[in-house]
C-alpha cells in the first residue's frame, strides 16, 4: 500500500529560474523545446512506496546541508515525466563531488517489506553524466552507502533508479544528492523531483491481523472520563481474576494534557466474547487523580492489575503531577471496583508496564527491569532484576526504546511470552510490537523472526500513527491482542510526528495459536 506525504524544503538560497525568452542569434534554450517523443511516450513507474514531492508543505525532508545548496523553484518543463508545479533546483560547484544533504527523516528507512530501491526524477543539463544518491546514518551510526546512475538525456525529465541491493532497516535516515558526480561543470543547473522511497507499511506482512470492527473501544462523548481518549487495556483473565470472570482496567481522558484516570469494564466468563462488548462500570473512573500537589495530581495511567492469593486486586499505575516526573502508585480493592490508594509513591521516577503473581511472588515489570516481592504493598525486601534492553530485534526496530512489555502464558506451553513496543526513532511514539520468550521470567530472548509481529496501521487508518501496550489473551486456540492506537481515519500530514493529529482508541488483532508458536520457533 502506498503512503503519500506532503513535502517541503527549507529555502536556504534563493536562485532565479533559468527559463527566459530566447534571444535572436543565441541557441534555443532546451527547456523551451516542444515535447519530445520520449516525453510523449513516458509512462509513470510504480512508486513502490512513499513519494516525496515539493508541491506542498510537510515536515519530512529538508535539504539544509552539503556544499551544493538547493532551493525550491518552479518546474521549468512541466512535460513528460514530471508535471508538478515545483521542484528542487541545485547548481553545481567547483567540487567534483559537491552534494546536497537532507536533514534526518523522522522515521529511518525500513526495508522489511520492500528492498532498498530508490527512484527520483531528474532534469539534467547533460546526457551521460553520473548522479550519486547516498544514504547516511545519524549520529548513533557512522555508516553511509551510495549508488550511481547515469543520465540518458539533457533538458528533459527522466526517471532514475538507485538499487542498493541489500541494506539493514532502520539504520539510514539521510539522503544526499550529488549531481554530476566526478565532473566539474560549475554553474550548471539541475532539477530533482519525486524522490520515491521503499514503502514501510508492514500491515500486509505482519503476523497478527486486525479484526474488521476496529476500534473495539473508542472515546465516548457521553462519558466525561473517556470522552477524548481510551487506551492501555490491561486485562485479567478468569484464571487470574478475583472471581473467575474477565476484568479490564483501561485509562481514559479528555483532550491531550487533560486529567487521566483508570476505569473498569467486565465480562462474564460464561458469555465472554473477546471482541466485546465489555460492560462499563457506572462508577467509573475507579482510580482517579490525587490532590493537585500530590505525585499523581495530574495523570493516573498505565494500570498493571494483579490478584494474589488474598483475593485483593492490586493495580500498579503511573502517576504524574503537572510538570513533574512519573512515579509508580498503587491502589487496591476487595471487589475490583472500590479502590484505596497508597498515599505516597510506591516507587519514584518510574512507571509500570505489567504485573503478575507466580509461585508465591509478585512480579512488577518496568520495561527493562522487573521487581520481585512477596508483599505487594511495599518494596521492602524487593529484588530487582535487569531483564531486557533496547536493540537486537529484527530490522533494528527497537534500537531506540523498549517498553510497554506485557507478559502472558498459553495453555499447554511451558514458556512465558512478553509482547512489547519498540521504536528506532521515537521515545514515546512506537510503531511496532515484538515478542521475547522466557523459561523463568528473568532470562528473556527476543524472537529472531524477520516477519513483523505487529505494526501500526496503514496510512489513512484509525491507528496509523503510534501503538502501545500489547495485551495478549488466549481464547479457543486463537490469540487476541488488545492495544492502544493513536490516529484517526483519513489523511494526516505527518503521521510520524508525535501526538499532532488524532486520539487514542483500543483495537484488537488476532492470530491462530499454532501460527504464533510456529513464528516463535516452538512448533
Amino acid at each position: 500500500m502506498v503512503r503519500s506525504f506532503k513535502i517541503a524544503l527549507a529555502l536556504v538560497l534563493a536562485l532565479c529560474s533559468c527559463s527566459r525568452d530566447p534571444v535572436p542569434g543565441e541557441p534555443e534554450d532546451p527547456l523551451l523545446r516542444p515535447e519530445t517523443p520520449e516525453e510523449a511516450a513516458y509512462q509513470e513507474l510504480p512508486s513502490d512506496g512513499t513519494v516525496l514531492r515539493w508541491d506542498y508543505q510537510s515536515r519530512n525532508l529538508y535539504f539544509n546541508g552539503g556544499t551544493v545548496r538547493s532551493s525550491l523553484e518552479a518546474n521549468p518543463r512541466r512535460l513528460g515525466a514530471n508535471t508538478t508545479r515545483r521542484c528542487l533546483m541545485m547548481t553545481e560547484t567547483a567540487e567534483k563531488y559537491g552534494r546536497a544533504v537532507s536533514d534526518n527523516v523522522v522515521k529511518p528507512f525500513d526495508f522489511t517489506a520492500n528492498p532498498p530501491v530508490f527512484r527520483l526524477k531528474v532534469l539534467s543539463p547533460r546526457a551521460g553524466t553520473k548522479v550519486m544518491l547516498t544514504l547516511e546514518s545519524d549520529h548513533i551510526y557512522t555508516s553511509s552507502v551510495y549508488v550511481e546512475a547515469v543520465t540518458r538525456n539533457a533538458g528533459i525529465w527522466e526517471d532514475m533508479t538507485f538499487d542498493f541491493g541489500s541494506l539493514p532497516s532502520n539504520r539510514y535516515c539521510r539522503i544526499c544528492l550529488t549531481p554530476g558526480a566526478g565532473e566539474v561543470h560549475e554553474g550548471d543547473v539541475w532539477y530533482f523531483d519525486e524522490i520515491r522511497i521503499p514503502d514501510d507499511d508492514l500491515v500486509p506482512v505482519s503476523l497478527f491481523k486486525r479484526v474488521e470492527n476496529n476500534p473495539v473501544m473508542a472515546p465516548d462523548p457521553s462519558r466525561p472520563w473517556m470522552n477524548s481518549h481510551i487506551a492501555n487495556a490491561a486485562i485479567l483473565s478468569p484464571e487470574n481474576s478475583r472471581d473467575g470472570n474477565w476484568w479490564m482496567y483501561p485509562r481514559g481522558s479528555g483532550p491531550v494534557g487533560d486529567r487521566e484516570h483508570i476505569g473498569v469494564f467486565t465480562q462474564d466468563a460464561d458469555s465472554f466474547n473477546p471482541l466485546g462488548p465489555w460492560k462499563h462500570y457506572d462508577g467509573n473512573p475507579v482510580i482517579e487523580i490525587g490532590a493537585s500537589d500530590s505525585f499523581d495530581g495530574w495523570r493516573v495511567l498505565d494500570g498493571a492489575p494483579v490478584v494474589g492469593p488474598d483475593g485483593i486486586t492490586y493495580v500498579y499505575y503511573k502517576g504524574r503531577r503537572s510538570g513533574g516526573a512519573s512515579s509508580i502508585g498503587l491502589a487496591w480493592s476487595g471487589d475490583g471496583f472500590h479502590f484505596t490508594k497508597l498515599d505516597k509513591p510506591w516507587m519514584a521516577n518510574a512507571g509500570p508496564t505489567d504485573a503478575l503473581y507466580h509461585d508465591g511472588k509478585y512480579y512488577v515489570f518496568r520495561g527493562g527491569e522487573v521487581d520481585i516481592l512477596t508483599d505487594p504493598l511495599t518494596r521492602e525486601g524487593c529484588t530487582t532484576v535487569k531483564i531486557m534492553s533496547p536493540g537486537g530485534a529484527p530490522s533494528n526496530f527497537d534500537d531506540k526504546v523498549f517498553w510497554g512489555n506485557m507478559v502472558f502464558r498459553l495453555k499447554g506451553v511451558d514458556k512465558w511470552f512478553m509482547a512489547y513496543q519498540g521504536s528506532a526513532y521515537q521515545w514515546d511514539f512506537p510503531d511496532r510490537f515484538h515478542v521475547a520468550v522466557s523459561d523463568d521470567l528473568l532470562t528473556w530472548t527476543k524472537v529472531q523472526n524477520e516477519q513483523p509481529f505487529f505494526s501500526r496501521g496503514s496510512a489513512g487508518q484509525w491507528d496509523q500513527c503510534g501503538i502501545w501496550f500489547p495485551e495478549v489473551i488466549e481464547y479457543k486456540d486463537v490469540l487476541y491482542m488488545y492495544y492502544e492506537g493513536w490516529g484517526r481515519e483519513g489523511y494526516i500530514a505527518d503521521r510520524d510526528a508525535p501526538y499532532v493529529d488524532g486520539h487514542s482508541s483500543v483495537g484488537v488483532a488476532t492470530c491462530p495459536k499454532k501460527d504464533f508458536l510456529r513464528w516463535c520457533g516452538l512448533e
